[in-house]
Formats: structure tokens, C-alpha cells, sequence
């Protein structure tokens, strides 16, 4: 028995440096740049070719940034430390999605803590013109009413709404938010968000910072039927 195992132990053994020699799959992607807390500057990254640099603000999501290369994206502190030996240990670091055309990078800072980031594929694919993308970050399930829409978002989850005239229309959409406060439904948000056929939209749900404002809400958007997105914060 033994020695008929040899043979097909020495043919998997033959299979692994073809396997460890299989490169890591590429990614061909603009990235767009959005800080939630610190704004983030005087970083670098190599986008196939050349070291570029990078930044992400707190007013709106950036311009796109075309990037060829590892799924594994680093920043770094300067450009020249992407070609000194030793290499020096990145600023930060993540794999991207895969097979996406565009990709939401969120970065997360806050005083003197490390750089976190968080992509998110937002193809244009997945979603298009006039929908909105929910991003439940607080710590509890968020009840919401969105023009005719209705859903429910728990914590740490994110989601994709959308109708057949938001596509179409500027429109005014009334938008309201509960959470359940002892096990009834406590309304905790409630305005008319002015809507433009030609926009992504993208909403973000923290916990507030006061009792009387429990979550606190941010809207951005993007625009993908042009290469260069604008995108801008809303205070609705």
C-alpha cells in the first residue's frame, strides 16, 4: 500500500514550486479617497509605474486614482522608501477587491492612532446612477424610510437601495430614521434630502456624539457616467 503512495506523494510534491511560483493576482482599478475622522496627507503609493501621492479628505470623496499592480496596496511615508533595502514597514496596508472597476477607500485615523483602511468595490456594475448605499457604522440597527423605501441596517453592515425613477428624476425624497429604545421605535431622524438622477450616493451612519442626536449622518456621491467624480459632503 505504502509503496503505491510514493508515486502520487513525489507527483504533489513535483506540483508545489509551480504553485508557489503562481504570482498574485493583479489589480486594475481606480481608487476614490474618503477620511471619516483625521484627514489624511503627505502619503505615497505606487500605482504600477511610479510612486504617486495620496490623501483623503473629510469635504468629499477625491478624484479618482488610477492603480495598477498587487492586490496588497501600501502607503508609505515618502516615495523614496518603496525602493530602499531594507524596506522599511509601510504606513498601512490592504488587499483590494477583486475584479472591480472602482474601488471606495475609507480611511480611518484619529489623533496619534495607527492608519486603518477599509475598501469597498463600488463598480459601476453593482450600482448606478441615482442609487444610495447605506453604511451602517454605529453600534446598533438603524430603521430606515427612504422615499418609498423601507429597510432595516444592523450594525456594521451596509446596503444598496434604489428605485426605477431615481434614475430619472430630481426629486425631493423624504428620509426618517428610527432606533428601537427599549424595545419600541424611537425616531431619531427625519428631513428631504434633495435627490439628482445622475449621482451615486453614499451614507454613512455613526453613533452621535449627544443624546439628543443619537446617530450621526454624512452623504456623499460620485458621479459615474464621467472619468473625474465630484463628490461632496451634504448636510441634510
Amino acid at each position: 500500500m505504502i509503496s503505491r503512495l510514493v508515486p502520487l506523494l513525489l507527483i504533489g510534491f513535483s506540483c508545489l514550486p509551480a504553485l508557489a511560483q503562481t504570482p498574485p493576482p493583479a489589480v486594475s482599478t481606480q481608487i476614490l479617497t474618503l477620511a471619516l475622522h483625521d484627514p489624511v496627507t503627505d502619503l505615497f503609493f505606487f500605482d504600477g509605474k511610479v510612486p504617486q501621492p495620496f490623501q483623503a479628505n473629510l469635504t468629499g470623496l477625491s478624484q479618482p486614482l488610477p492603480y495598477k499592480g498587487p492586490r496588497r496596496f501600501v502607503l508609505r511615508a515618502s516615495a523614496a522608501e518603496f525602493t530602499a533595502e531594507p524596506l522599511p514597514a509601510p504606513v498601512a496596508s490592504v488587499d483590494l477587491p477583486l475584479d472591480c472597476n472602482r474601488i471606495l477607500m475609507l480611511c480611518l485615523k484619529s489623533g496619534k492612532e495607527p492608519l486603518k483602511l477599509r475598501p469597498y468595490d463600488i463598480s459601476t456594475g453593482k450600482s448606478k446612477a441615482g442609487d444610495y448605499r447605506f453604511f451602517n457604522f454605529s453600534r446598533q440597527p438603524i430603521s430606515v424610510i427612504l422615499g418609498g423605501e423601507k429597510f432595516g441596517l444592523p450594525a456594521g453592515r451596509d446596503t444598496i437601495v434604489g428605485d426605477l425613477s431615481w434614475g430619472k428624476e430630481t426629486l425631493d425624497l423624504p428620509m426618517q430614521m428610527a432606533v428601537f429604545d427599549k424595545g419600541k421605535a424611537k425616531l431619531v431622524y427625519s428631513a428631504v434630502w434633495g435627490h439628482r438622477p445622475g449621482r451615486r450616493n453614499f451614507v454613512f451612519l455613526f453613533d452621535g456624539k449627544h443624546a439628543s442626536k443619537p446617530v450621526g449622518v454624512y452623504r456623499f456621491f460620485d458621479v459615474p457616467s464621467i472619468a473625474a467624480p465630484a463628490g461632496t459632503a451634504a448636510a441634510p
